[in-house]
């Protein structure tokens, strides 16, 4: 991490200087499919610039500050690029090659810097030197660069704490995050940008930013109504970027932007955290994978339950103790809005994520869903974009804190549910094996939080013994789909789910009576199965009461779409599979 008088910055391109201060090359950074790419470099203090006033930085600059008008820019920010360097160069106690190779640079004319720049760039390169890149410098008789110099290191640092030490420092404030009392002048005046937030500018975006009247308070300015110290404010800056810039330590929900990171350096257990958020991707060369990694330990968390496993079983390898850390960051005009934040132990995150993979195992589910593909099930057409607003927070936080999940979430589950269709072509199912494992997982946790013990109730795998009424209803939908199926084909264009769902799942007694008197049709016409479907409709009759209800609560009919789902797994699922 840069010292106090110095910063990191993405850097585009290299200019290399001789002895006299004229251009030798100048070289852009580019990527392996030849377009402008960028290298992290410490470069001297740069604080944030605002508006479109001229303020210049030391030796890693803009190409308008440092070539002006040569390149038809603004002349006056080389100017005061001129008037810095100048006053910075006077601090260095020694007339070095370099220190005087960057004075002759300053000196030079418009005239001299167009014709140099015509000898070794074409107007491609100018025109890419526009776009706004920085430029750091490199002496080229000793290919080190500037901001590397000892000499000028020493100089730049001079300059920088005479400049604070004469700032106005009779005030004291608090730093917010560390708890120092420090002067003023110790205090950010603009908070660092933070880059790489999905659907933030991309210049950056700040946490923290006053710029109207009214969001300030007792007279004061810009940052120095939430003070933090500049030392606190460059480090929680320089990391935050440093994360998001690592694509193993974020992750992109809808419009929210989830940055995670752990205390500990092992990757065993940064890889913990990334497996609850980031999607299990097959190896495109189909080569073996390492079943003990943490990933792969991970995406069979359902099948290593099923066989009994917990969770210290299965990761006995991990740091219990080793502190998390999970921020979710969405855009909000020019800034940035923290949408949650958490931290806890391994120990206790991992517990919780058993109980919530514990939760979701049912019949079918052979892989641990992420919580992307989670939400996926609730959005319109199984599209990320579609997702609605706060329910990946919504999500996390019933999984990080062990809580019952939102029922605003268990809601759009079963409307869309109840809205869509079958798409086999897309391998999307109007109940599929995630949308059942959600359903079961919900209700567990609905009424574990209201001291009702249904977890007999709400198992994995198909129960007959089950002492509710909207699951047998559920099992009953099947078997009489099932029937209709089997004497009509399944080229029919349109099944009882298709047609009755929505209201044998809210008013069960206005339907069912109408779909019985149906079966009877399609039991008489079919004579391969018939009486096998007639048997097990007997079968489910016997578990429901004479009468059916009228209507069912939103619960109630995720029960009878569980029932539904169950059913039809024991009746399509081979003998020997099961």
């Amino acid at each position: 991490m840069p010292q106090d008088e110095y910063t990191s910055a993405a850097v585009s391109f290299e200019i290399q200087l001789d002895e006299r201060g004229h251009f030798v090359s100048i070289i852009p950074y580019v990527n392996e499919k030849g377009k402008l790419d960028k290298q992290i470099y410490n470069v001297p203090k740069q604080d944030k610039r605002s508006g479109s006033g001229v303020n210049p930085y030391f030796l890693c600059e803009k190409a308008e500050y440092l070539f002006g008008s040569a390149i038809s820019l603004r002349e006056v920010c080389r100017d005061g690029l001129r008037q810095l360097w100048s006053e910075v160069l006077v601090n260095a106690g020694t007339q070095s090659d370099e220190v005087l190779a960057l004075h002759a640079f300053l000196e030079l004319s418009t005239e001299q810097l167009v014709e140099q720049l015509q000898l070794i760039s074409d107007l491609e390169l100018q025109d890419s030197l526009k776009t706004g890149g920085l430029c750091v410098l490199k002496f080229a008789p000793t290919g080190k660069f500037f901001h590397d110099d000892p000499v000028i290191q020493q100089a730049w640092e001079n300059y920088y704490k005479r400049l604070r030490a004469n700032d106005d420092s009779a005030r004291i404030q608090m730093c917010l995050l560390t708890g120092e009392q420090i002067s003023t002048d110790q205090i950010a005046r603009l908070h660092p940008s933070i880059k790489n937030v999905t659907g933030a500018q991309s210049s950056g975006a700040a946490i923290v930013s006053f710029n109207i009247p009214s969001f300030c308070s007792f007279g004061r300015e810009q940052s120095y109504n939430a003070p933090t110290s500049q030392k606190a404010a460059d480090a929680y800056g320089y990391v935050l970027n440093r994360f998001l810039a690592d694509p193993n330590h974020k992750v992109r929900i809808n419009d929210t932007t989830v940055v995670f990171w752990t205390e500990s350096a092992k990757m065993n257990e940064q890889d913990l955290l990334s497996s609850l958020f980031q999607e299990f991707k097959e190896k495109a060369d189909h080569s073996q994978t390492d079943e003990e990694s943490i990933r792969e330990r991970v995406k069979s968390a359902v099948v290593r339950i099923r066989q009994g496993q917990q969770f210290r079983d299965t990761f006995h390898d991990l740091d219990v103790n080793t502190t998390f850390y999970v921020l979710g960051l969405s855009p909000n005009a020019a800034r940035l809005s923290v949408r949650f934040w958490y931290t806890g132990s391994l120990g206790e995150i991992g517990e919780r994520m058993w109980r919530h993979y514990h939760d979701l195992s049912i019949d079918g589910l052979d892989r641990s869903p992420t919580i992307k593909e989670l939400l996926r099930e609730i959005a319109v057409g199984h599209e990320w974009g579609n997702i609605p607003p706060n329910m990946e927070g919504q999500m996390f936080r019933a999984i990080i804190l062990g809580q019952p999940y939102s029922r605003s979430i268990f809601a759009q589950l079963m409307n869309r549910i109840r809205s869509e269709s079958d798409d086999p072509k897309k391998g999307l199912y109007k109940i599929g094996t995630v949308r059942a494992a959600m359903i079961k997982a919900y209700l567990i946790r609905y009424y574990r939080a209201r001291k009702i013990n249904w977890e007999g109730e709400l198992t994995m795998t198909l129960n007959p013994q089950s002492t509710s009424v909207p699951y047998h209803l559920g099992r009953l939908f099947a078997c009489l789909e099932k029937t209709q199926v089997s004497a009509l084909g399944q080229g029919i264009n349109a099944t009882i789910r298709d047609r009755y769902w929505g209201a044998a799942t809210a008013t069960p007694a206005n339907v069912f009576p109408r779909l019985l008197k149906l079966s009877q049709h399609h039991i008489t016409k079919d004579e391969k199965w018939g009486r096998n479907n007639d048997q097990r409709i007997a079968e489910v009759m016997n578990a429901l009461p004479e009468q059916f209800p009228k209507r069912l609560t939103l619960e109630e009919q995720g029960m009878f779409a569980l029932g539904y789902y169950h059913q039809r797994q024991e009746m399509y699922t081979a003998k020997a599979d099961q």
